[in-house]
């Protein structure tokens, strides 16, 4: 039995990471944001989020570029985000063009990971759900 690639061992490893993240309930107030038992969309990062109400803006608008297969943000907090999500090996760098696009794993997860960021940015901010 061949032993499995490690650049295909870390994606499936992030992928099965974030998937634990998806696993947990979105908070139902803001009493419950934070909480280790619920989903916090910042949970797979080394900082948190969670000062303004821009960070979950912008990070919601490039998953949802990323799902498309489109780059239309180009500031720095917007490359700044794609770089960590490769860095977290959720999404890789090609070499032409040299543009973030997703692993399968993480592809597979964008719709629930920007549906339950939208609904934890919502909470936290008082913002209606978009």
């Amino acid at each position: 039995m061949s032993e499995e690639p490690w650049h295909v061992r870390v994606d499936r490893e992030a992928g099965e990471k974030l998937a634990a993240e998806l696993r947990k309930p979105v908070p139902s107030s803001d009493w419950e944001l934070g909480g280790e038992e619920f989903f916090d969309p910042w949970g797979m990062f080394q900082l948190y989020g969670s000062y303004s109400s821009d960070f979950d803006d912008m990070a919601i608008a490039v998953l949802e570029e990323l799902q498309a297969g489109e780059k239309k943000r180009a500031d720095l907090g917007a490359e700044m985000f794609r770089e960590m999500l490769c860095y977290l090996n959720l999404c890789d760098y090609g070499t032409s063009p040299r543009v973030c696009f997703p692993t399968q794993e993480m592809r597979a997860l964008l719709p629930e990971w920007i549906q339950k960021w939208r609904a934890v940015s919502a909470i936290r901010w008082g913002q209606p759900d978009a």
